[in-house]
């Protein structure tokens, strides 16, 4: 399930937000009950139970392991 959509952030509060593509919620549906948002130069935002691939995915992106090299 790949897919680029662009956003835009809008202002809620002190905050920005933006909206999750609807074919997302589709793939998750119900499982998903909160998401996890990690980054730093990079964000991915992750469903509950892929915290920890989310995690080592942007650990490699800024380390320039990701996608492994043949």
């Amino acid at each position: 399930m790949g897919f680029r959509i662009e956003r835009k952030p809008f202002k809620i509060g002190q905050s920005y937000a933006v909206t999750l593509p609807l074919g997302w919620i589709d793939y998750y549906g119900k499982r998903v009950t909160k998401v996890t948002i990690i980054g730093n130069t990079l964000l991915i935002i992750a469903p509950e139970g892929l915290e920890e691939q989310a995690a080592k995915l942007v650990e490699g992106m800024e380390q320039g392991t990701y996608p492994a090299k043949d």
